[in-house]
């Protein structure tokens, strides 16, 4: 069977490479096209913009030119769902086909109004259920009793019920990278590897919480180091010109015997390499936590960045609203460590938030002028429906009459009695140069980019740094190409 998957972007780079790098790969759509492809069957991909508008329409029609496709898997997040249901209902109504959604917002806010334009709703993880609804459509069997899937028959929705998650990552086959590499402009980027799936906490802001819920068994799940490597393996023959990692996990510090094997083994892989590979990650804090203990092993394991969830410089905004519970001192504390141990460090920061003023909001400033982050993302907070966070947002009456999508988490969305949007925005936008300033000849280059963010706007801004990117690689290229003539 022909299975196609469409996966929906908002800033591509080119209109045929939208993809920037190996990064950008969809690691859920990438999995499951590994399981069906394991199983025989043929999968497919189709990258769209949502600027794009009807150009959109003539993409899929080309790729249905070149195929013929019986399932047509697509995916989707909060923001992207009008687009989605716009792609899905196009190809329901010119071609006839199968559609399923699947991802974090049919799994979280599943409406029965959404089979009114969907065949299937993939309800958790889809690894198990696209596989048997792609064997059963084949075989012409009744499709009607696949757990994970909301579908409709005869009128009625039939609700299955979920399958415990699935306990052994081990089991899955590697990712299809494969699929992905048409659409990716620059192909010798940083490769991310996922090492596990769930988190054991609870952020407000986050989805996690309610994807716990939705099946049974263990949520928390990690892949051994020992099956990591043997990916690693694969990855380091396939793409030899790559030596940079990022190891996606969301409880990178939650189990140190888990974190010192895997270092321990990342570090055997190194040793007798010619080129050692570099890694980088995500470092979740919490007050008792061994941090000496892990930035030994993470630099013995050749970790070259961490990225830290300051979030918010308030504790009482981290606890209260957040549900981070770590005090100032351990954020303090772990840069200490990265400086020591000559990694580089970044911090995630969240302003915006519900009950935030704008006292609440220097004290995130101020953390990050005393730390000096090698990098920082910093977002604006956005109500995702299904976090408690949104919930919150509603009962305290914050949430606009309609949600916003373009420059999500980039633009001012609840206006806060003590922190209004104006100001939010005003402060977003004067983040970078605010913590930089007092660094040596750096304060006249972070001025004239926040000068020209503000005359210009966010997306004229992304987008000039798309064409720069462009630019840049095609001078390498050239000057490559350049070196190599000179020395043949």
């Amino acid at each position: 069977m022909n299975i196609l998957f469409i996966f929906s972007i908002q800033k591509s780079l080119l209109k045929k490479k939208p993809l920037k790098g190996q990064e950008d790969i969809q690691i859920g759509i990438a999995q499951l096209s590994s399981v069906l492809k394991m199983n025989n069957h043929s999968t497919d991909l189709l990258v769209l913009d949502q600027r794009n508008g009807k150009h959109n329409y003539k993409l899929i029609e080309e790729k249905f030119v070149e195929n013929r496709f019986d399932l047509i898997a697509l995916s989707s997040v909060y923001s992207e769902f009008l687009f989605v249901k716009e792609i899905a209902s196009f190809i329901k109504n010119r071609y006839k086909k199968f559609t399923v959604l699947g991802g974090v917002h049919a799994t979280i806010s599943p409406e029965e109004s959404y089979l009114d334009i969907f065949d299937a709703l993939c309800i958790g993880e889809g690894e198990n259920a696209i596989l048997e609804l792609a064997n059963k459509i084949e075989a012409n069997e009744n499709i009607y009793s696949i757990p994970n899937l909301w579908l409709k028959k005869d009128g009625s929705i039939i609700k299955n019920p979920t399958q415990s998650f699935i306990q052994d990552l081990d089991s899955l086959p590697f990712v299809d990278r494969d699929l992905w590499q048409p659409y990716i402009f620059d192909k010798n980027t940083r490769l991310t590897l996922l090492l596990g799936r769930g988190c054991p906490y609870n952020c407000t802001y986050c989805c996690n919480h309610s994807i716990r819920r939705v099946a049974e068994g263990q949520y928390v799940r990690l892949r051994s180091p020992q099956n990591i490597v043997a990916e690693l393996e694969i990855l380091s023959i396939k793409f030899p010109s790559i030596s940079d990692y990022f190891l996606e996990v969301e409880t990178l510090g939650a189990d140190l015997d888990w974190l010192v094997e895997l270092c321990d083994n990342l570090y055997e892989f190194n040793k007798n390499r010619a080129t050692k590979l570099t890694f980088s990650s995500n470092l979740r804090v919490y007050d008792n936590l061994n941090l000496d203990l892990v930035f030994e092993n993470l630099k013995k394991a050749n970790f070259v960045s961490l990225t830290i969830g300051l979030e918010s410089g308030n504790e009482r905004i981290r606890e209260k609203i957040l549900n981070r519970r770590y005090s100032n001192e351990t954020i303090y504390n772990a840069a200490k460590f990265a400086r020591k141990h000559g990694i580089k460090l970044g911090l995630f920061n969240l302003i915006g938030l519900p009950t935030e003023s704008y006292q609440d909001f220097l004290d995130t400033l101020r953390m990050n002028q005393d730390i000096q982050p090698d990098w920082h993302a910093t977002s604006i907070f956005f109500p995702y429906k299904g976090t408690k966070l949104y919930e919150m947002s509603e009962k305290l009456g914050l949430l606009p009459d309609k949600l916003n999508y373009k420059n999500e988490r980039q633009q001012a969305i609840l206006d806060l009695p003590n922190f209004n949007k104006r100001m939010v925005q005003r402060q977003f936008d004067s983040f970078h140069y605010n913590v930089y300033k007092k660094a040596q000849k750096k304060s006249l280059i972070k001025l004239a980019l926040f000068i020209l963010q503000i005359w210009l706007g966010h997306n004229f801004m992304a987008n000039t740094k798309n064409k720069l990117s462009i630019i840049l690689h095609q001078m390498k290229i050239k000057n490559n190409l350049v070196k190599n003539i000179q020395v043949n």
